[in-house]
């Protein structure tokens, strides 16, 4: 009972959020980017927040408790990623997409490129994030069933006994998310996204320290893994060779190239209000990465030294807080694990509705951008994107490898094509397009190339070969044929301030 009422009182605290966002929605530059003024704090832990996900509290620890130590590779890979991100990408992508008036990554790679015959860069973009989002969204929704399915499914209460199973549960956490992402827009998710992430790394750091307390120290946790399998502590999760190179190091690794292809991310750099406070924010979301994402590991770790009874691997952070914590302190902690589902959902929410109205409704097809009508369409589209993911997340599959298929498709889909466009002017938009698809096709359909070789013998997934092929085929296609990629044209100043 404890557990829910701090619960409850958490969710109601978000959507309060939500609604309190909603006067500050004016326009659509306000709805999909919050006006371009976000504070340092809220700019840098909202950006690791939404890049996060269920997968920090859900997902890594899961891994950690079904590889052991090779899970650091992931938390190697991320932390790469997340530097190149912020001392490479952010600064130039905050300058330019402000000089172009851009208030989506389609829209940049427009701008950046050109539209390309018949605007298919900017069509080809936006198919891209719907196309991963739509896995991306459910990949949340699974992990929020899971947690519901976990905590609640056998709760005392004055009028009875309640319970939620997964399903009951998604539907409480996908109405929870849509309502306040829908109704504050960007600020709102920004907002949340700030209190969702502190309560998440706090969360990692404590949870392990409690549960290490409780074995008996560092010691005691090793041996008892080692009983289970000696090579849980080993960072080769026991394979050698190429299954070793290939399907632990590299494919942990290569969550780091995915980073310039998650728009979810990149828009927070395009929302700081100073850009001379780059710097500053990096430091704070570089730290919050390193201290989240080895919590999060330790958590499987200590979940695996004190639990023998799991049967899905995605429950061991859930369960661990129910059993070693008061069940207030608990319910925070549940809080947290839903606040990392929330801070990715509304953020990818936001960002496929902003992709639909600005790039589709507002510039293909001619739609009026300004008021509040704009604000409604977003909206509106919001809940139809929740709508879609729901059917995908309906079946239980494990949250890890949900979101590294997706993460995959957006890196070798956008990630090669927002690198060149920021470091080189010796790309055009035919380059792009075909880097865009191959990129996309191969990442996409690299789950039915995979057991044809062999399984561990390729990459975990398509992220590096689609990465690859859509990196040399976006510059050496620009070079065939001859033009330069036009850099950021500055639209009209009524234009931009949308």
């Amino acid at each position: 009972m404890w557990i829910l009422i701090v619960f409850i009182l958490y969710l109601v605290g978000v959507a309060a959020i939500g609604l309190y966002c909603v006067r500050l929605n004016r326009t659509l530059a306000d709805f999909v980017l919050g006006g371009r003024r976000l504070g340092v704090w809220v700019a840098a832990i909202s950006a690791q927040a939404s890049d996060m996900s269920g997968w920090l509290l859900v997902g890594l620890p899961a891994t950690a408790f079904l590889t052991g130590l090779s899970a650091v590779w992931a938390v190697v890979g991320c932390t790469a990623g997340t530097v190149f991100n912020w001392l490479v990408i952010a600064p130039r992508l905050r300058r330019e997409t402000e000089a172009a008036g851009a208030l989506t990554i389609p829209d940049y790679l427009a701008g950046r490129y050109g539209e390309g015959p018949l605007r298919l860069v900017r069509v080809a973009s936006v198919v891209v994030i719907l196309l991963a989002y739509a896995t991306y969204i459910a990949a949340q929704f699974m992990a929020a069933g899971k947690i519901f399915e976990t905590t609640f499914d056998h709760v005392e209460t004055p009028w009875g006994v309640v319970g939620l199973g997964y399903h009951s549960g998604m539907l409480v956490g996908v109405g929870i998310i849509v309502l306040y992402t829908a109704m504050g827009g960007f600020l709102a998710v920004a907002w949340t996204d700030l209190v969702q992430g502190l309560l998440m790394v706090l969360t990692v750091l404590v949870l392990p320290v409690v549960g290490l307390a409780g074995l008996g120290g560092l010691a005691v946790m090793a041996d008892r893994v080692a009983e289970v399998d000696p090579a849980l502590l080993t960072v080769t999760a026991g394979k050698s060779g190429l299954a070793f190179v290939m399907g632990v190091a590299v494919s942990g690794l290569s969550w780091g190239l995915g980073y310039p292809g998650q728009p979810h991310i990149l828009v927070r750099f395009m929302a700081l209000e100073d850009p001379k406070a780059m710097r500053r924010a990096a430091a704070i979301g570089i730290t919050w990465v390193v201290l989240a994402m080895t919590g999060a590991v330790m958590v499987g770790l200590v979940g695996r030294a004190m639990l023998a009874d799991v049967a899905d691997a995605d429950h061991v952070m859930p369960t661990l807080a129910v059993r070693l914590m008061h069940p207030a302190v608990a319910g925070v902690m549940i809080a947290g694990a839903v606040a990392a589902i929330m801070s990715t959902v509304d953020s990818q929410l936001l960002v496929a509705a902003s992709a639909v109205e600005e790039d589709i409704y507002i510039r293909l097809l001619g739609g009026r951008p300004r008021g509040r009508g704009a604000v409604w369409f977003g909206r509106l589209t919001v809940l139809a994107l929740g709508a879609v993911a729901l059917p995908i997340a309906w079946p239980r599959e494990s949250v890890f490898q949900t979101v590294f298929n997706a993460w995959g498709v957006l890196a070798a889909g956008l990630g090669p094509l927002v690198i060149l466009g920021l470091l080189t002017r010796r790309t055009n938009a035919w380059g792009a397009l075909v880097g865009i698809v191959v990129g996309t096709v191969v990442a996409q359909g690299w789950t039915w190339v995979k057991p044809a070789f062999g399984g561990d013998v390729l990459f975990g997934n398509g992220l590096i070969p689609g990465f690859a092929l859509n990196l040399v085929l976006a510059y050496g296609v620009s070079r065939l044929t001859g033009r330069r990629g036009r850099g950021p044209a500055p639209r009209l100043q009524k234009e931009a301030g949308r």
